[in-house]
């Protein structure tokens, strides 16, 4: 028997009259939070690994899963895949990618194509941990189209009371969200209603009463002479008479807190996503050094989470389909570390510490500038004064040079740094030479 249960949960997602498509289309903040979790995961892209006994890995660059890996599908690249699988899964808490083997070139390879929730009308077979059946409504088709489970992999997250299904953030953002759409409404009321006055000229009550003919014509001149771009004393100061007063007024949106009420809507969105409010925007208490540890946080404690849930269930669902057993030897991840391993200056100087001399040789570095090698340049350079392991005579660096033999030197016990003989005559050099020292000797005493 078929049931209509996803459908009626997403009739349930409506704010205001807006389903969750209407308030990603309509609320900036909501948008705002969604793309940044869609283009971050994204741009990470997947690699797939080959877990050794030590625990070392090495890149899976041939075979169905590397091809699948570079071409989910003839319409799609990695990252727009992604994309759509990310957004779903923020907008819905629910994603669903349908898997089907296809034949490149001799070989059977995944393809992979995510489905919209809105687009699965129902599902059969229901149990208290799965559905055995999909009917899917694609777009521009007058029938539904059954998808069996064992070719759907369905993403979600917890529901306390189902779990088959997640739960949208969108039903804990409701109030928030309508607020926001109120607020909109008003401020839209206000600028289309609202009295555009910026300043208005007063007489007192005892000033002299004016002819309809004198008004009119104050009116037309002040108007012409200090009104818009072409007023003939625009920015200048008008000349009031009769004790006439020019008095301001406007709109301030410090008063009503536009301000405040938007930071505070996109404050609680990014909290319901698990984001930090600093990396989409609100930089009240930002500084360079809270930045910098937000942003190596946000492929751990941030997006870390939704990268495992959604690298665990490929490797569960897809590996089986390519004749690969799962036993954690083959995993599929997103490639972080890229992100989080720091800056090169900081990887250099890290590494050169922890090895204890130069990590990259003259061609690895010229490499990573584009320029050609070098003859020789293979070759790890390292100081005379660095030594291998077990080595316990370092040459030190100051002594490079070898010594001479004390042999050679001459049976004359005078050396340079005898004084002079007395009866040896002392040149004008010298003597400029002397006197220079003998005044230091004074001025030190």
């Amino acid at each position: 028997m078929a049931s209509t249960w996803p459908v009626l949960d997403y009739l349930y997602e409506a704010v205001e009259g807006k389903t969750p498509e209407d308030l990603w289309r309509e609320q900036p903040h909501l948008r705002t939070v969604i793309g940044f979790l869609t283009r971050n995961v994204a741009q990470l892209g997947l690699a797939a690994y080959k877990i050794k006994g030590d625990g070392s890995r090495k890149r899976i660059t041939t075979g169905p899963i590397s091809t699948w890996l570079a071409d989910p599908n003839p319409d799609q690249t990695l990252f727009e895949f992604l994309s759509g699988l990310v957004g779903d899964i923020s907008l819905y808490d629910n994603a669903y990618v349908t898997v089907f083997m296809v034949d490149r070139d001799g070989v059977k390879v995944p393809e992979t194509r995510t489905i919209r929730p809105l687009w699965v009308q129902a599902v059969s077979g229901l149990g208290p941990y799965e559905v055995t059946e999909y009917l899917i409504k694609y777009p521009e088709r007058t029938e539904a189209v059954r998808v069996p489970a064992a070719n759907v992999i369905h993403f979600h997250g917890w529901n306390p009371v189902d779990e088959r299904v997640g739960v949208s953030p969108i039903i804990a953002l409701r109030a928030n969200l309508a607020e926001q759409i109120h607020a909109v409404t008003f401020r839209d009321q206000l600028w289309q209603r609202g009295g555009r006055v910026g300043s208005y000229l007063t007489r007192p009550a005892d000033a002299p009463e004016w002819e309809p003919g004198a008004r009119t014509k104050f009116k037309r001149d002040f108007s012409s002479a200090w009104t818009g771009d072409n007023g003939s004393k625009a920015g200048g100061v008008p000349l009031l008479e009769d004790g006439m007063e020019l008095k301001r007024v406007g709109f301030a949106a410090r008063e009503e807190q536009f301000v405040e009420a938007t930071k505070l809507s996109l404050t609680q969105v990014a909290a319901a996503y698990y984001i930090n409010p600093t990396m989409v925007g609100i930089l009240d208490n930002a500084n360079y050094s809270n930045v910098r540890e937000f942003r190596r946080m946000l492929y751990g404690e941030t997006l870390g989470p939704l990268l495992e849930q959604i690298s665990q269930r490929l490797t569960k669902r897809l590996l089986p389909m390519m004749d690969l057993p799962v036993d954690g030897r083959t995993a599929i991840t997103f490639d972080t570390e890229s992100r989080t391993a720091g800056t090169f200056e900081e990887q250099v100087l890290v590494a050169s510490t922890a090895v204890g001399g130069p990590v990259m040789t003259q061609n690895e570095f010229r490499a990573r500038l584009g320029l050609p090698p070098v003859e020789e340049g293979d070759e790890l350079l390292r100081p005379l004064n660095i030594t291998q392991n077990g080595d316990q005579d370092p040459i030190p660096a100051d002594t490079a040079e070898p010594e001479e033999d004390p042999t050679d030197q001459p049976e004359d016990d005078t050396t340079e740094a005898d004084p002079p003989d007395q009866d040896t005559p002392v040149s004008d050099t010298d003597k400029t030479g002397l006197a220079a020292v003998h005044k230091a000797l004074e001025g030190n005493v």
